[in-house]
């Protein structure tokens, strides 16, 4: 807690200020770099980076634990922080030596710049060995957040030599962009090679262009149908997934992969969810490496397997069926001619209609047997009326 009377004590003219000019935070910023924006781009980047990402599931966790701590006592108009090791790691119950591990990770690839070292009153230039007190008590290191700078295309660094220099009292903008294209508003740099997922394989078969486009469209379908992989990009489980793509696998052959060993048995699970599983393409390459032989190739997969068998199933049946037929024309004493097997149509067409020939009435005996009948039917009428009379 500052004091209270910290805030009416006169500043000091002969003391540094205690917050960096934008000088010494923009100075500091690594090369390819650039001053993030906010806490949540420094956070997006540090958990999509590529080495973050091989990590194990507890690294991976401390790391981000870190940058999020980091990016918690960040200033949100210079994107400078400064908490010390052993604030953060008495926050984060971690101990010191992996804190600073973490935060040299962090310097190595450019997240953190270092604006000023931490120092004692001892150790501070212009202190003479501490014999002078600044009154600045030991001051902690102030870092800047950094993410990755967006790359640019060739066309935008190439100058303009045709054009004259601007006069003095041009723009920053036109000194800039040049003045015939001053107020031009500079576009998003978006890739223009990148291939979506709903557009349809237009490539010609057998090209690269062709490859890619399938192997994204199975990575779509992957992240369709998987509830884990869907906090993943398709791109993402593409480039994951290359290798068994590229070796003949599908989609659910790649989702059981995921669910099952080589052998057959079932992948267990130490945690209640799979939404528990913090770094997803570590998970996803794990599960996958058992599928690799001893060269790092993939295996069969389980469609391959069946299709493999079915094909040796199939090989066995003509053996059997030929060895067969050839017992048979030899107790016979020749050959037999099987009938001509139907096509399906023809073995699930309805059977013909047999043709009715034309009829020319009744029969002179059914006549005569009818009058017969007719006649009975009239005697016993006419004696029902005669009892009913009398």
């Amino acid at each position: 807690m500052r004091p209270k009377d910290w805030a009416a004590r006169p500043p000091n003219a002969s003391q540094p200020s205690l917050i960096p000019s934008r000088a010494a935070v923009l100075s500091a910023v690594p090369e390819g770099m650039r001053r993030a924006g906010s806490q949540r781009d420094v956070l997006r980047a540090v958990k999509e980076h590529p080495d973050a990402l091989a990590l194990k599931c507890h690294a991976y966790r401390n790391l981000t634990e870190v940058a999020a701590k980091l990016a918690h006592w960040a200033d949100w108009t210079t994107m400078t922080t400064r908490p010390t090791e052993q604030r953060i790691a008495d926050d984060l119950d971690l101990s010191l030596s992996t804190v600073k591990r973490w935060i040299r990770w962090l310097r190595e690839r450019g997240f953190l710049g270092v604006v000023e070292e931490g120092t004692t009153n001892r150790f501070r230039r212009g202190n003479q060995c501490g014999l002078t007190e600044d009154g600045l008590g030991n001051r902690a290191a102030v870092w800047v957040l950094c993410v990755p700078a967006p790359e640019l295309d060739e066309s935008d660094t190439h100058t303009d030599k045709t054009t004259t220099e601007p006069p003095s009292c041009t723009s920053r903008r036109g000194v800039q962009e040049g003045p015939t294209r001053a107020r031009e508003r500079s576009t998003s740099h978006r890739r223009k090679n990148r291939i979506s997922t709903t557009d349809r394989l237009t490539a010609t078969p057998g090209t690269r262009k062709h490859a890619r486009a399938q192997a994204l469209h199975i990575a779509q379908q992957i992240h369709d149908e998987s509830t884990t992989l869907r906090r993943l990009s398709p791109w993402y489980i593409r480039h994951l997934t290359r290798p068994f793509i590229a070796a003949g696998w599908t989609a659910k052959d790649v989702l059981h992969a995921l669910d099952h060993q080589p052998d057959g048995a079932a992948w267990t699970y130490t945690w209640t969810s799979r939404d528990q599983i913090r770094n997803v393409p570590g998970w996803v390459r794990y599960r996958l490496a058992a599928w690799l032989d001893e060269h790092g190739r993939p295996l069969p997969s389980k469609s391959q397997r069946l299709a493999a068998a079915a094909a040796r199933l199939r090989a066995e049946q003509d053996v059997w069926r030929a060895w067969l037929e050839e017992a048979n024309a030899q107790r016979v004493g020749g050959p037999i001619e099987l009938a001509p097997r139907l096509s399906r149509a023809e073995a699930l067409a309805p059977p013909p209609v047999a043709e009715q020939a034309p009829t020319s009435g009744p029969s002179a005996a059914f006549r005569a047997a009818r009058a017969a009948l007719d006649a009975k039917r009239l005697q016993r009428e006419v004696e029902h009326l005669r009892r009913t009379e009398s």
